[in-house]
């Protein structure tokens, strides 16, 4: 080997994300960095190089483009999906993984959750950019998340089956593995042993502690690092830098940051891929009731903790009766059966007890409330402002929530304006960050179009709209509203299970519910009947309710109604 590769460990270096969605010269899917024994396997991370298109490990290093960006139309924002082949491309991935883990699980099938975990985290970022909005920056760290996932899982099995029996042989010398990316290393020993079992190793010693017998063939220049890139990103012609999510020398805890995942739903501190975890049955809550919190990114949103934001008063918007649903054809059919609930429970004041202050906002908004202006053309103005953010609004609330969600009052304000005045524009920094807001303008043209699910709407068409279509808009926020808080439920009564396993809790939630997007976009074809937990047949509810038995907050309420 000819060439040493220039080693950024000793001074310190910020951890951020550049141009191309990566972290630069410290990033430890990109070059050889320092040996972890906690991560041994980034050593047998592929080599770029060995493997150019048409290769199938090409796709690990491809970069998307704008060209590769597909818009969704009739949105005020960009957003959109990553094109079909490139998606197609990225799946392919997915299938190597699953056939490169098919002998691993049966020679270790007591490891078989350290990998399982990163497979279901590599899919489901998958099922991300096939099938949800997205803006262009966003997608470029969930193409690179599902890079990383796979060349973690890769990297690994092949420490596991080639490595490490290597390594147990002892002094017998295997050939250099050119195709991997290697290591640097500072002990001797550790230096040896990966040498001798085929990792290309990089000896990092001052000179006077150089072993004697240490054989030194030739000195040799170092190799820069120039194919790396470390610009930051730019939306447009603006520079629109990520967040530094770490500063520090190299090593351990670069090595930990790096493998944070972007998305909310599927991040996992890796140590506990590899550390034992307490069981969800040995753990006592904390005080709060909240699951150990996440290290990277802004606070996530606790709505059932005790330092969620304090109760208040009614609002605007909120002085209707909430145990009636609204009369009104734009609603989807009143569900018999809760009707009758909501008539009949003691509503006595006496009888509510919260040991927690619940947070009052709304992750979307009320349905009841896009519907309560009289004048047609506030009804044109709510409609028409939600369809053009609604998009990426419902991917941010997925992988990058607030802290707090909005208030009624913040929705009203938000949608009831047709244009772009400076109250609704303070408003929308607030939700969408001032970037979108000055590179958008207006939220709509009152001449254009709107897009719902792939069906294009005239503005003009909305301040009399059909009612099955304003039937279909309520019906997705009635569902998306339901599956957030039973999520948000289950995180509260099952908070031990989500510190064990958050991507094995995730999926469990997910299954209850059809389609393969997750809780992110209501991505089935709309019922034409009542069904499920909505069906006014009282058997068929109890089904619906025995089939989602393995769900801590459904299988509940089964055992309860039984």
């Amino acid at each position: 080997m000819d060439f040493i590769l220039e080693f950024h460990h000793f001074e310190d270096e910020d951890l951020q994300v550049r141009a191309d969605g990566h972290f630069g010269i410290v990033d430890c899917f990109q070059r050889p960095q320092g040996y972890d024994e906690l991560f041994p396997h980034t050593a047998c991370i592929p080599h770029k190089e060995s493997f150019p298109f048409p290769h199938p490990l090409h796709w690990v290093w491809f970069t998307p483009n704008q060209d590769d960006f597909i818009p969704v139309p009739g949105n005020s924002f960009p957003v959109g999906t990553l094109a079909q082949d490139k998606v197609q491309g990225l799946q392919s991935l997915l299938k190597l993984t699953q056939g490169h883990i098919r002998d691993y699980r049966l020679a270790y099938p007591d490891r078989g959750t350290v990998v399982h975990t990163r497979v279901l985290s590599l899919r489901n970022a998958i099922i991300q950019l096939k099938t949800h909005p997205l803006t262009f920056c966003d997608l470029l760290i969930f193409v690179t998340d599902a890079q990383h996932l796979f060349l973690d899982i890769y990297s690994y099995i092949d420490f596991i089956n080639i490595v490490q029996p290597q390594m147990q042989i002892g002094d017998k010398c295997t050939s250099v593995n050119l195709e991997w990316m290697g290591a640097f290393m500072e002990s001797h020993d550790n230096c040896n042993k990966l040498f001798t079992a085929g990792i290309p190793v990089w000896y990092v010693h001052a000179r006077a502690y150089i072993p004697p017998n240490m054989t030194v063939i030739k000195p040799v220049l170092l190799t820069c690092p120039d194919q790396i890139v470390i610009s930051m990103f730019m939306d447009g012609r603006k520079v629109h830098p990520f967040e530094v999510i770490h500063r520090g020398k190299g090593g351990r805890n670069c090595h930990i940051q790096i493998r944070w995942l972007y998305a909310g739903t599927t991040s996992k501190d890796p140590e506990s891929d590899i550390l034992s975890q307490p069981s969800c049955s040995s753990s006592n809550p904390p005080a709060s009731g909240k699951a150990p919190p996440q290290k990277r990114g802004k606070q996530k949103n606790q709505p059932y903790s005790l330092g969620a934001r304090p109760a208040h008063s009614a609002q605007s918007g909120e002085s209707r009766d909430k145990w009636k649903d609204p009369e009104t054809p734009y609603l989807p059919p009143v569900n018999l059966h809760w009707d009758y609930a909501m008539k009949n429970v003691i509503k006595t004041q006496s009888r509510v007890h919260t040991p927690y202050v619940i947070d009052r906002g709304y992750r979307f908004p009320k349905p009841a409330l896009l519907l309560s202006p009289k004048l047609p053309e506030r009804l044109q103005a709510y409609l028409a402002n939600w369809l053009p953010c609604r998009s990426l609004w419902i991917g941010q609330i997925n992988h990058d929530p607030l802290c707090n969600y909005p208030s009624p009052q913040v929705w009203q304000d938000f949608l009831g304006s047709p244009t772009v005045e400076e109250k609704q524009k303070l408003v929308m920094r607030n939700l969408f960050g001032d970037d979108l807001l000055d590179t958008q303008g207006d939220t709509f043209s009152s001449e254009g179009v709107v897009e719902f699910r792939g069906e294009q709407i005239s503005v003009t068409s909305l301040a009399s709209p059909p009612v099955l279509l304003i039937q279909k808009i309520t019906w997705e926020l009635f569902e998306l509203g339901f599956w957030y808080e039973l999520k948000d439920l289950d995180r509260y009564l099952a908070w031990a299970c989500w510190a064990d396993d958050p991507v094995g809790r995730e999926e469990l939630l997910h299954g209850i519910f059809p389609g393969e997007a997750g809780l992110l976009m209501w991505s089935e074809p709309f019922p034409l009947d009542n069904y499920g937990l909505w069906n006014n047949m009282l058997w068929a509810v109890f089904r619906t309710l025995k089939i989602s038995d393995n769900f801590f907050v459904i299988g509940t309420m089964s055992r309860l109604v039984s």
